[in-house]
């Protein structure tokens, strides 16, 4: 039978822990030995490094301290390889040159302490070691074994990793691969399987480990405040510093001659020498080296004498020490600088454990990682941030209170590199916010950047904290190239990632995703509150029977997502009603609360042109709404329709140089609109073929009902929906990047059956395509449980509408003949009537039949049956309307009416005649063309018409 390292070391009792440690730490929890094997071979196929906890846990979902619960080894790691076995910058040896040097310095070890030979494992790099208990141990009988375990390494000089003996701890599993070196990855296996397992009582013995402690402390300091009380955590005294500090002559001599004559002093003195050891981290063991050399040595009396002293108070002074021991404090160089020897023991006690658990609420646990810190700083065991002693210094220094570092580097579009920081604080939680690398490298700009997001430093603090981040920044630039920031929201990286405000939403799940300085005002609304549930309530409102026209709207927060895979890239649906109280801004608030905010994620009429483009490049595939668009002109309305249909802002040239800026103003979205008035009408009044803007535009109007009561509506449509909302698209979004393929074939089986029963043209092509896109994200979401709308009868009311509006969207019919009449009829006071031909009867200019009042842009001459306009006035005109120029006389030509462009004295005829100018002539003959002769006057009529004025 094959030997099973994890049966032999884990107890029955309990859950088992694997953690894989990769790009990102996955913790997962098993009950079975099956699930273990399971989960350790996705591991091992994905290049992760597969380790199990040697303890068993409990029912919280957790790898802590409190949550190792039952026990049945003692386990040592031993770190071997050739940067192992040399000193370190602060010249610490971490373990030995090779596993062989490691193998014969851990075998004098246990010859030395009496262990048996324990059960061998290579890492691949080196040794973990595993003795067998008979029974299982609880954590409070087990850490004083383990505990014990690590003070005799020390004592025997034994280099191992320290951090190993805590109960939370993790080793690799054996049959499964050390991925430090990607491409030749070690076999982690068994070298020798044969022991024995020990008695508790044994093993306790052997180690001379103490009793288990009890669970309340004795001893309870004095009340401190918080901030206090949590640095004060990060510092320990240690008993075996400040007598190797005395054997040296920089610590305290009363404690030296109290150790070197324990045989000879008297009580009281011994006791102020324990007072010293009890309140120390190493207090177990440095009250028995106290004590162990007097005749009647007790180690049980020593032990109720510590126990007393922590129940009676703290530490002796020097000023005790030298009371009972005059002359002992002679030539200290502390004298007047500490108040008790302990103060000689004091040290930051460094974390050995970088994961951070994070509550989030509703059970939800989420382990955070925090990286190495830069030298000289290092993180505090409790947390906070601490820079390293000089030689001129006695101890570290605080740098700041709480857990603060850079996470990674990223690039913004706009303001280049930033750095990704995470603050912990004790009652906000964890924050994460980016400052650029700009702001960092100046001084007062990182200072007061940092005060904005709440880490507060003193002034002598910050010249450390300056340095901290700036170190973070520069190491992170060795490790990892730098993430690109998202500008935009919707699909990314080629369509296999949806970002959503702070979200990056994968196959694998969502990630936070710092926003950009060009997302962050938008992102800061795009986030869940309140429940799922109630915001559903509201939001099938819309599927009373009745309200299919507000249905098909709201769902556009569903079909804008679908619109690039339809090849256009934006289009336009506009709610109409002449009356206000109808639910139009109701139903661009509904769409918005798919994604987050209600309100504030609405544009407005009076936001700028640019401030509304940049809007649709920031939403791109989310929809885009536009409350009261009713004051904007035809005109206007075109401009933005056109823009929308692009799906692209303007380029725009770079002020140093002689090229374009890059252009990252881009979407592929629907924007839903609300306005009192038809932009059909405004933009047949604005332009004479407004039928490319029209098409791009699907209208219809909201119409008055009562099927939700005023109180109902106001209650969960101005109440409820602002406090519950942003659930819903997480869900879509992340159903469309597992299922993109089958959301397009269903969109275009819509759009198919769509276009054949309203029997779509080319023309309609983007009414069909914005119409599939709605019916087939309402389809899905529903399908996903985010609403009940009837989607046949939503489908049923849009095909009647449809129809609808084909039959009131002309297509326009205007000719050339029709231009120009349009250009008479708005220049007919700019004309002037005169024969062409001298009078037969004076042999001179007949008089003007009619005047212009205003600029001649018309000459008429009916003797000759010739028309002249002034070829600038009517170029002007057809620009404004967007009518083609020359088609409009190429097609009169072609129909005998234009003759041809020519110079003319227009105002010949009049007082004043002015030099010629450019004209066009119209042949005037054909009677269906024009008709002016009949109500004109004879030359005779207006004579005298003259005459007698």
């Amino acid at each position: 039978m094959l030997f099973d390292l994890l049966d032999a070391v884990l107890p029955a009792q309990g859950r088992y822990c694997v953690f894989g440690h990769g790009k990102y730490p996955d913790q997962r929890f098993a009950e079975t030995r099956e699930e273990v094997d399971e989960i350790a071979k996705r591991f091992v196929a994905n290049g992760i490094d597969a380790y199990f906890g040697c303890a068993k846990f409990g029912p919280l979902p957790n790898r802590t301290h409190e949550n190792a619960l039952y026990f049945r080894a003692l386990w040592m790691d031993i770190d071997c390889g050739p940067t192992k076995g040399v000193p370190d910058e602060k010249g610490r040896i971490k373990g030995y040159l090779d596993q062989d040097i490691g193998l014969q310095e851990f075998k004098k070890f246990c010859a030395a302490v009496g262990l048996p030979k324990p059960i061998l494992v290579s890492s691949g790099y080196g040794i973990h070691a595993y003795w067998l208990l008979e029974e299982t141990l609880s954590r409070k009988e087990w850490e004083p074994l383990s505990q014990r375990l690590r003070e005799l390494c020390i004592e025997h000089g034994l280099i191992v990793d320290s951090s190993v003996f805590e109960a939370s701890r993790v080793l690799r599993i054996p049959g499964t691969f050390n991925f430090k070196n990607k491409d030749e990855p070690k076999l982690v296996e068994v070298w020798n399987e044969d022991t024995v397992r020990m008695p508790y009582a044994h093993v306790k013995e052997l180690l001379g480990a103490p009793d288990p402690k009890d669970d309340t402390p004795d001893f309870v300091p004095r009340s401190m405040s918080p901030m206090m009380e949590a640095l004060m955590g990060n510092k320990v005294k240690r008993f075996q510093t400040i007598m190797m500090k005395s054997a040296q002559g920089e610590g305290c001599a009363q404690l030296l001659h109290c150790y070197q004559h324990q045989a000879d002093i008297e009580e009281p003195l011994w006791r102020s020498a324990l007072s010293i050891a009890a309140f120390c981290v190493d207090a177990d063991s440095a009250a028995h080296k106290m004590s162990n050399q007097h005749p009647e040595y007790d180690p049980v009396q020593v032990e109720d004498k510590v126990k007393h002293i922590l129940k009676r108070g703290g530490p002796h002074h020097c000023a005790t020490f030298e009371k009972l021991n005059p002359g002992g404090c002679e030539g200290c160089v502390h004298q007047g600088k500490i108040k008790s020897p302990i103060m000689l023991g004091v040290e930051i006690e460094e974390a050995d454990d970088n994961e951070f658990i994070l509550d989030e609420g509703d059970g939800k646990v989420t382990t955070l990682t925090i990286p190495d810190y830069p030298f000289p700083f290092f993180r505090g065991a409790k947390g906070g941030i601490y820079k390293r002693a000089s030689e001129e210094e006695d101890e570290p220094a605080l740098v700041y209170e709480h857990d603060f570092y850079v996470v990674k580097r990223m690039r913004d579009p706009e303001v280049g590199e930033t750095a990704l920081f995470r603050l912990h604080l004790p009652h906000d939680g964890v924050m994460e916010f980016t400052i650029s690398t700009a702001a960092i490298t100046t001084k007062d700009e990182l200072r007061k950047t940092l005060a904005q997001y709440g880490v507060v430093a003193h002034t002598k603090q910050y010249e450390n904290l300056a340095q901290f981040v700036v170190s973070f920044v520069k190491n992170l630039q060795y490790v990892k190239k730098a993430e690109q920031m998202r500008t935009q929201f919707g699909w990314a990286d080629g369509d296999s990632k949806f970002i959503l405000g702070d979200r990056e939403i994968t196959k694998d799940g969502a990630f936070y995703s710092p926003p950009s300085v060009t997302t962050k005002a938008d992102a800061e609304k795009i986030h869940p509150k309140g429940t799922m549930d109630k915001w559903k309530e509201v939001f099938n409102l819309y599927a009373t029977p009745g309200m299919e026209p507000h249905a098909f709207a709201a769902l556009t927060a569903f079909g804008s997502p679908l619109l690039k895979f339809t090849g256009l890239e934006g289009a336009i649906i506009n709610v109409i009603h002449p009356e206000s109280g109808t639910g139009k801004t109701t139903i661009l608030h509904m769409c918005n609360s798919v994604s987050g905010m209600p309100k504030e994620l609405t544009s407005m009429f009076k936001d700028t042109f640019n401030a509304k483009i940049h809007k649709l490049g920031v939403m791109n595939n989310l929809a885009n709404t536009i409350d009261e668009i009713t004051n904007m002109s035809g005109m206007e309305f075109s401009d933005l329709a056109y823009s929308i249909s692009q799906g692209r802002g303007k380029d725009k040239m770079n002020g140093s140089t002689n090229t374009l800026r890059v252009n990252n103003t881009k979407w592929n979205g629907i924007t839903l609109c609300s306005a009192n008035a038809s932009f059909y009408e405004k933009l047949g009044a604005a332009k004479n073929s407004p039928d490319g803007e029209a098409m791009r535009l699907l209208e219809y109007r909201i119409e008055s009902n009562n099927v939700i009561d005023v109180q109902t509506g106001k209650q969960m449509f101005d109440h409820q929906l602002r406090e519950n909302y942003g659930h819903a698209m997480d869900v879509y979004a992340q159903w469309l990047v597992n299922n993109k393929e089958e959301a397009v074939d269903l969109m275009r089986q819509v759009q198919s059956r769509l276009d054949k029963e309203v029997q779509f043209t080319q023309r309609e092509r983007f009414w069909s395509a914005v119409s599939a896109c709605n019916i087939a994200g309402g389809l899905i979401s529903k399908s996903l449980g985010l609403h009940d709308y009837d989607m046949k009868a939503v489908y049923e009311w849009l095909k009647g509408m449809l129809s609808e509006m084909r039959h009131e969207v002309k297509p326009p019919q205007a000719t050339a003949v029709t231009a120009l009449g349009e250009f008479i009829n708005a220049h007919i006071t700019n004309a002037l009537v005169v024969n062409g031909e001298l009078d037969a009867r004076t042999n001179m200019q007949a008089s003007p039949l009619l005047e212009p009042r205003g600029e001649l842009l018309i000459r008429y001459e009916p003797d000759n049956k010739d028309l002249y306009v002034s070829a600038k006035g009517f170029k002007d005109f057809c620009v404004r309307q967007q009518i083609n120029y020359k088609g409009v006389l190429k097609e009169l030509q072609q129909n005998n009416i234009f003759v041809e462009g020519m110079n003319k004295r227009m105002s010949k005829g009049m007082k004043v005649v002015s030099p010629a100018v450019r004209v066009l002539k119209f042949d005037a003959s054909n009677a269906e063309f024009l008709q002016m002769d009949a109500s004109l006057p004879t030359a005779d009529e207006n004579r005298d018409s003259v005459v007698s004025n």
